[in-house]
């Protein structure tokens, strides 16, 4: 995931247990799995069983223990509010810029995990993750409830579900919806504009904080992991290395990145995309003046990978480095 790749965090561990994460001395080279900042020169990890950690460089990272051994898979703050999710359903919440931590959701039972979280503001977020999974709460997490959106399946399961909802009944059509639903990935927000990635080709948006939603046509079938908006230039990456980009009213276009490691995130950085990869792939480019069909030999795109092969999953710009969580834990990456 990745914020979050799906087929990878299904390899980590998703036990709980109800007691604290693992006091871990190597907690910093474990797998991490997102970053986001907690002010402009500290930053908050999460990742396996549980583990958040809180630094300034890629080097000084120091562990919070959180009460839950459920893998983290995503992080988002509001000023000093921060919630994690994860494995096992799991939600945790932070009130004091992720000094402590309390866990707010979880269900076992469900053995799937969440794979993102926003918040609009300090009442009012969304989760999203594994089989369809959608939750939305608007009392700061305190209570969640579950959506479903069969808007955001595809057309043929559209309409199968309506002939199962006119013969079998409502009851019957909603277990079939959730159980046909995507995984959903990602969610990226801009302006009033909530964006989703998810499996067989899901790329949606809504303009009502994810209330409902319309699919965003693509000729691909493959898992998305992230979706990013850029200078009105629409970008999604997923399995094998394929990564899109569009145009307003335009047609999607794919660059080829010369590798198959599957896309785990999507940042601009100084007006540049920056691409993280399975396999320790990092693409540069300089989206604003690709041709009609980029490829890696363009100057405009800069492919590299890293001599340890180390999966990267996402990273963040502190104090003028760019910090990587990867399988490998920690690392600063060349911005």
């Amino acid at each position: 995931m990745f914020k979050h790749l799906f087929a990878l965090s299904l390899i980590f561990s998703a036990t709980s247990f109800a007691n604290d994460s693992i006091d871990a001395s190597l907690s910093s080279d474990s797998i991490l799995l997102d970053i986001t900042s907690l002010s402009s020169n500290q930053y908050i990890a999460v990742g396996e069983r549980g583990h958040i950690l809180i630094g300034t460089s890629a080097v000084d990272a120091k562990q919070i223990l959180v009460p839950t051994r459920a893998t983290l898979t995503a992080v988002t703050r509001i000023d000093n509010l921060l919630w994690a999710v994860g494995h096992d359903f799991t939600i945790v919440h932070s009130s004091d810029s992720g000094a402590t931590w309390e866990v707010q959701y979880q269900d076992i039972e469900k053995e799937h995990p969440l794979m993102d979280v926003h918040f609009f503001d300090a009442q009012n977020g969304i989760v999203a993750g594994a089989y369809g999974s959608f939750m939305r709460t608007s009392d700061g997490g305190k209570t969640w409830t579950t959506e479903l959106h069969s808007t955001l399946l595809h057309p043929d399961d559209i309409e199968y579900l309506e002939e199962v909802r006119e013969f079998d009944g409502e009851e019957f059509y909603k277990q079939e919806l959730e159980s046909i639903l995507p995984h959903f990935n990602r969610l990226y927000v801009f302006d009033n504009t909530v964006y989703m990635a998810g499996e067989s080709g899901m790329l949606a948006k809504s303009i009502n904080e994810g209330r409902s939603w319309e699919r965003i046509d693509i000729e691909y079938d493959g898992s998305f992991f992230d979706i990013t908006l850029s200078k009105d230039i629409l970008f999604a990456g997923g399995l094998r290395g394929n990564l899109f980009m569009r145009h307003t009213n335009e047609d999607w276009v794919r660059i080829d990145l010369c590798h198959t490691g599957s896309v785990n995130s999507l940042l601009v950085v100084d007006e540049e995309l920056l691409v993280l990869s399975n396999n320790g792939y990092v693409a540069t480019i300089d989206y604003l003046s690709l041709d009609e069909s980029p490829d890696c030999d363009d100057p405009q795109v800069s492919v590299k990978q890293n001599s340890n092969k180390v999966t990267l999953l996402n990273a963040l710009s502190i104090n003028n480095n760019l910090i990587a969580v990867t399988s490998n834990g920690l690392a600063q990456l060349t911005e």
